[in-house]
């Protein structure tokens, strides 16, 4: 789930479309004959144990699953509505919500089908950020990413910081507080305190309730929360806490083993890439609560398209996939937190720990972050506005702009490619 730069083309397209119960296994029926579902996916929004369980179950279905990057899942799905050659399931990321959620008329209903039945399983902002300007259910959320701070607890040691989780979480109950540890720990340790600046921009952003439109259609360049954000990054940045290694790169994979950085800015999904890339780590990781308490990046919902060649058993795999006991298994198998509130009081996940992070108890550091975050307005192009703002930011990173001049010229980017 990397975030990549959208490209003119892309940005263009964007602009030119005009467009259970808690606990229970949801077994839905099987097709009459044997069916392919064709799913469009980025990143690991459809977990490969799962399509294996799938099958098991409905041996008549075939999942057939198209996985490209982030964007490019996104720019593949505005030429497929022009084509009207979809895929029978859509994964939507939450910085694109603001965008299909205008164009409605593109998606089904998914309360023809039954979602209205489930809506009281999620959590109200995430269900809402699948709900088209009219009304209509467009999406159900996959997961929550919270929010934590996996630390390095040797080279925390090393700096002569506190290593246990509950005592570091209390060196930064503000952002301040935590570039002045980063300060700390640089200039005993040498190293980075950060891998990179741009999730710390996205963190603190998200703990607000809005991003950068007032309402619908207008962008708000006066938001406090924008400004504040970028201003603390770019506080961050400039005092050189940064190791800047961006995320999801080769350097970043070999930087978690080889301990490049202190810390990541880790929603609950990247937990597994950090097993995934870094697995002699074991045991040298840890986590801890964030600046705030409470924060999210990333997350996903999966949509059926209106030209969809397969509507009923696409929404038969959405249904079991996302239903609670589904969400419960993805979470403890590969860390994606479920939006699915109605099973965060049950003790496999209010009690679960993660022995890969010294035993963190996960369930209860990520169930906590969520309850704590309000709902957001998310606009037509937040994607858009968030790499213009995320490209500024680079430029403190690399010394080539204070962030006084790296804000203005955010400003004046998003005037002149945005708000035209």
């Amino acid at each position: 789930m990397s975030v990549r730069t959208l490209t003119g083309k892309i940005f263009a397209l964007l602009i030119a479309v005009s467009l259970g119960i808690a606990g229970l296994l949801v077994s839905p029926a099987r097709a009459a004959s044997p069916v392919t579902v064709n799913i469009w996916v980025y990143g690991n929004v459809i977990e490969p144990k799962m399509i294996a369980a799938y099958k098991k179950i409905h041996p008549e279905v075939t999942l057939n699953i198209k996985k490209t990057s982030l964007d490019q899942n996104h720019q593949n799905l505005i030429v497929a509505f022009q084509a009207r050659q979809t895929p029978d399931i859509a994964a939507i990321e939450v910085s694109y919500s603001g965008l299909f959620r205008d164009y409605p008329q593109y998606f089904v209903d998914l309360r023809t089908l039954g979602a209205s039945k489930i809506q009281k399983n999620y959590l109200a902002w995430r269900w809402a950020q699948g709900v088209g300007k009219n009304g209509s259910v467009i999406g159900i959320p996959t997961d929550v990413g919270g929010l934590a701070v996996a630390y390095r607890v040797d080279l925390f040691k090393k700096a002569g910081l506190p290593t246990n989780r509950t005592a570091v979480g209390k060196l930064w109950p503000t952002w301040d507080k935590f570039i002045t540890v980063g300060q700390t720990f640089k200039k005993k340790t040498g190293k980075g305190f950060i891998d990179a600046g741009g999730t710390m921009f996205q963190a603190i952003l998200n703990q607000g309730t809005e991003l950068f439109y007032k309402g619908p259609g207008k962008v708000d360049y006066a938001n406090p929360q924008v400004k504040s954000a970028f201003t603390l990054t770019g506080k961050a940045l400039a005092s050189g806490i940064s190791a800047r290694i961006a995320p999801y790169t080769g350097d970043w994979y070999a930087g978690l083993d080889k301990g490049a950085f202190g810390v990541t800015l880790a929603p609950a999904w990247q937990l597994d890439y950090i097993k995934q890339y870094a697995p002699k780590s074991k045991g040298k990781w840890d986590i801890a609560t964030v600046p705030g308490g409470g924060g999210n990046l990333g997350g996903s919902q999966l949509s059926i398209p209106k030209a969809a060649v397969h509507k009923k058993e696409a929404w038969d795999f959405i249904n079991w996939y996302l239903a609670p006991a589904q969400q419960l298994k993805v979470f403890k198998d590969y860390g994606l937190f479920p939006s699915t509130k109605v099973i965060y009081s049950n003790p496999a996940m209010k009690n679960y720990k993660d022995k890969f992070f010294n035993n963190a108890p996960t369930g209860l550091i990520y169930t906590t972050g969520a309850l704590k975050l309000k709902p957001l307005f998310t606009g037509p192009k937040d994607r858009a506005i968030q790499n213009i703002y995320g490209q500024a930011l680079s430029r403190i990173e690399a010394k080539k702009s204070n962030t006084s001049q790296a804000w203005n010229s955010a400003l004046s980017s998003i005037a002149q490619q945005i708000s035209r």
